[in-house]
């Protein structure tokens, strides 16, 4: 059973924004949502704190509107505070928890057992903490962990409580589907890259595929579909995994860069014409960009498969970028082999309908 519940400010109870007033008053927005949590907890007899880097007039407004049972601000080391404070308090860890957003509160992510991270914070951080929320920074992220905690009556959630994360998520995924749905743009990028697929193959070219850990599985699967069947007996499509081949990722791997294990088997098979789809969910990995940017110098088609990243190097190297509109990487790998699938149908329907 969780007993206590460490909260960072920024980012968590907070979404990290500055705002200004109109008398240049600076200021923070907290969701009421997450207000009513936090006295949600306190009620049910559960010790809530907070571990901040910053010490200022909204810590202070933090500490004084909540009554904490712990405080922590200004601290550059989150664990070691953490660990003061544990051995002060006589913590049993194993009862704890930490809701943290940012690099600086990635060590103590990873060392606590429980430990929460939103949607939309930085992959590394999410690889850092147990679970990662469906609320994003600021709007709810409180609520969900609350939520959490109080279904806890032991150290496993109860069936009562699995079934309500298997509803939260299922609608989390229908939200990513509707919001595609919704998006013209988005859905005309898809069939802008099944038509594109569809000529390469016309033109005997070949479709590679290509990413890394779920996306590696993926790029495997997509390329099944057109070499294999999808939905109607025809002839084999020519469409490769640049994840395949053990030897030649090891060997690329050790004897060059981890970075250049798809491209140089780029380099050797493709061809102008051919079409490279690249997927990454962070849109930022770094063997993902480097073999669009050779793609790009062999003349190949770029078609990039990424998540919400406005900024990331897939969608700036792209000629043509799927983005889910998502920050949790589970749901932007469902929305993938959703859209893949789609994919697959529209080449199928050109080519052998």
């Amino acid at each position: 059973m969780i007993e206590v519940v460490l909260f960072d400010i920024d980012g968590v109870l907070t979404d990290g924004t500055l705002y200004i007033g109109p008398d240049g008053e600076e200021t923070k927005r907290i969701a009421f949502k997450d207000i009513d949590a936090i006295f949600e907890l306190k009620r049910a007899g559960i010790k809530i704190g907070f571990i901040s880097g910053e010490n200022n007039r909204f810590t202070d407004f933090v500490k004084k509107r909540f009554s904490p049972d712990y405080f922590v601000a200004g601290t550059k080391d989150k664990l070691a505070s953490f660990r003061e404070l544990s051995r002060r308090e006589g913590f049993d860890e194993s009862k704890v928890c930490f809701v943290g957003d940012s690099k600086k509160d990635m060590e103590l992510l990873e060392y606590l057992r429980y430990s929460f991270a939103p949607c939309d914070a930085d992959d590394e951080v999410r690889r850092c903490a147990g679970l990662v929320t469906q609320a994003e920074r600021g709007c709810g992220v409180i609520c969900e962990v609350a939520r959490y905690v109080l279904q806890k009556p032991g150290s496993a959630r109860t069936p009562a409580g699995d079934t309500e994360l298997v509803r939260d998520r299922l609608k989390e995924h229908d939200r990513v589907m509707e919001a595609l749905l919704e998006d013209p743009d988005r859905l005309a990028v898809i069939a802008a890259a099944a038509e594109v697929a569809t000529e390469a193959l016309r033109q005997d070219g070949t479709l590679f595929f290509c990413g890394n850990g779920g996306s590696a599985a993926d790029s495997q699967h997509i390329a099944t579909e057109m070499v294999s069947s999808f939905l109607l007996k025809r002839r084999a499509l020519a469409a490769e995994a640049l994840t395949v081949n053990t030897s030649t990722l090891t060997a690329v791997g050790n004897d060059t860069s981890f970075d250049e294990v798809f491209s140089r088997q780029l380099e050797a098979r493709g061809h102008r014409g051919d079409v490279l789809f690249a997927i990454s969910t962070s849109g930022n990995s770094k063997n993902i960009t480097r073999v669009l940017e050779t793609a790009r110098s062999m003349g190949i088609t770029t078609i990039g498969m990424t998540g919400n990243n406005e900024g990331c190097l897939v969608r700036a190297l792209s000629d043509h970028c799927i983005s889910v509109p998502s920050g949790s990487t589970p749901r932007i790998q469902e929305a993938h082999i959703a859209i893949a699938h789609i994919i697959c149908e529209i080449i199928e329907k050109n080519l052998a309908g």
